[in-house]
């Protein structure tokens, strides 16, 4: 049965680990305030942070300086792919045993991967790619091939569209306690009582016109949204004016204005990671946990498979509401708003990301893919 639970961070566990203290002293209540205003209005404007906040413009610099010396970045562009003509690919793969380190060599090969993570549950290798449109033909054979020379048994791609990504609601956090409250019950009556606020549903968007120029300039803030547009000028060769074009136009056009904070809401050491499939009875049960899941302060991302009533849940939740997350999934099926449910767990531990791969564009052709090249790579290891 459901109930609402409340999870003291501070134990003396989290006390033995520097970055533990690290972390949970940052969640203070003015620094929540700052992060959560960020989030909506963007990560370069601190004069606006603080107008809306009411905090001193000195104390929101001199705070997000703190943050930014302990966490080297923490904010990053997250590129709105569609726009770009590339499709967001969830692959899960069972690789035979053994070669569990080759299938992740393999998913390297096209150069197309943005994360890498090993799982456990069904599925021992998890990855996402962001593959052009024009070659999906030529990507599901790459896979194909992988399954003919038995590295993987079996494997699920799931095409979906942008992540929405989940900045933590601290609204059930108490920073002077250091106690999260898990309303579980709450949430279920929620999902059964109330219609939808929000919708998801796939976006039709037709690829902008971009340079290679423009992408370059996306991976660097991909590392770090606050990066300077003079710093990135002196990287990639140009004037901070021209780098300030094309970031404009890339906002204009949707493409440059989701961000990702460093703002988790326990530290890694206490954490679990899952990437859950979703099975939604219709759409307007999947518009109400979408609805949901921004008071979900476990929850770091949805992303809507395409074509289908189904979401893809990236999860951080405390070790000891594992359980409880599992069960209220199960409600959610008893109820009538899930026809399925299935995750992983995910070794975020051993996470590897990418940027964007600028360096297989090319502004008079697009995006390049070497069939050739990549099948007698995949042969070779």
């Amino acid at each position: 049965m459901l109930k609402t639970e409340t999870v003291r961070v501070f134990d003396s566990y989290a006390f033995t680990s520097k970055r533990v203290r690290e972390v949970t002293k940052q969640l203070d209540p003015t620094n929540i305030k700052i992060l959560s205003t960020m989030s909506e209005v963007g990560p370069r404007n601190l004069l606006e942070v603080s107008r809306l906040t009411g905090i001193p413009f000195t104390t929101v610099y001199h705070r997000v300086g703190q943050i930014e010396a302990k966490s080297e970045s923490m904010v990053k562009l997250v590129p709105r792919v569609s726009h770009l003509g590339l499709v967001r690919m969830v692959v899960l793969a069972a690789a035979k045993p053994g070669l569990e380190s080759v299938v992740t060599e393999a998913w390297r090969i096209p150069n197309y991967w943005r994360v890498l993570e090993r799982c456990e549950g069904a599925f021992t290798n998890y990855c996402v790619q962001l593959i052009p449109i024009k070659f999906m033909k030529e990507f599901r054979e790459y896979i194909s091939t992988m399954h003919a020379m038995n590295l993987i048994k079996s494997y699920r791609l799931i095409e979906t569209g942008d992540p929405e990504l989940m900045f933590p609601d601290f609204s059930n956090y108490n920073s002077n306690s250091g106690e999260w409250t898990f309303e579980w019950e709450l949430w279920l009556n929620e999902l059964t009582a109330r219609g939808a606020t929000i919708t998801i549903r796939d976006k039709c968007c037709k690829p902008v016109g971009v340079q290679k120029m423009s992408l370059t300039m996306l991976a660097h803030l991909e590392l770090n949204a606050r990066m300077k547009f003079t710093e990135i000028a002196e990287r990639i060769g140009t004037s901070p004016q021209t780098v300030k074009y094309h970031y404009d136009r890339l906002v204009s056009k949707g493409v440059a204005d989701m961000f990702e904070f460093f703002a988790p809401p326990y530290p890694m050491e206490l954490s679990v990671f899952h990437e859950f499939m979703l099975e939604f009875a219709d759409a307007s049960s999947m518009d109400r946990f979408f609805s949901l899941a921004k008071k979900l302060f476990f929850v770091i991302q949805v992303s809507k498979a395409l074509r289908r009533n189904t979401l893809m849940v990236s999860t951080q939740i405390l070790s000891s509401q594992v359980e409880n997350l599992f069960a209220f999934f199960s409600e959610m099926t008893n109820v009538g708003l899930l026809n399925s449910y299935s995750g992983v767990r995910i070794n975020f531990s051993g996470r590897q990301v990418q940027t964007i791969s600028f360096e297989l564009y090319d502004d008079v052709s697009g995006w390049q893919w070497d069939r050739y090249e990549n099948l007698l790579k995949l042969n070779k290891l």
